[in-house]
């Protein structure tokens, strides 16, 4: 298990004890104890992703969208917020239909699928099946 802000690290943080990452996930969605006010990421680990230029960019768009329609501003919004919700929602929601041999594959077999189109998989069984 990781130690967040554990006591006398380079960060100065607070001692938290070990934290796993369920109990991460519950303080991200609310089921937390009280942590002395201290911001939410704080509690997060980090981990270095590359994004690609056109990415950066309508995800800094989708960030500043999500901004101008809030009414409960007593959260910040970041980029780095909504990169979470992408990944819980792949991790919850779409882990089971994740499939293939490269990035462009997997994105594939997680989109929804647009009636009348089918996909490779689909294309091959159909062929599969009429021998």
């Amino acid at each position: 298990m990781a130690k967040i802000g554990g006591t006398g690290d380079a960060g100065g943080g607070k001692g938290r004890g070990a934290v796993g990452g369920s109990a991460i996930l519950g303080r991200l969605i609310g089921d937390r104890d009280d942590q002395g006010g201290d911001p939410k990421w704080v509690t997060l680990e980090r981990k270095e992703a590359r994004l690609r230029a056109d990415q950066l960019s309508d995800l800094a768009d989708l960030r500043r969208h999500v901004n101008a329609r809030r009414q409960d501003r007593s959260e910040i919004i970041t980029d780095n917020t909504l990169i979470r919700v992408a990944v819980d929602l792949l991790l919850r929601g779409h882990a089971h239909r994740l499939r293939g041999d490269t990035e462009e594959d997997l994105l594939h077999s997680v989109l929804p699928k647009r009636p009348g189109v089918q996909s490779q998989e689909e294309v091959g069984q159909e062929a599969a099946g009429a021998e």
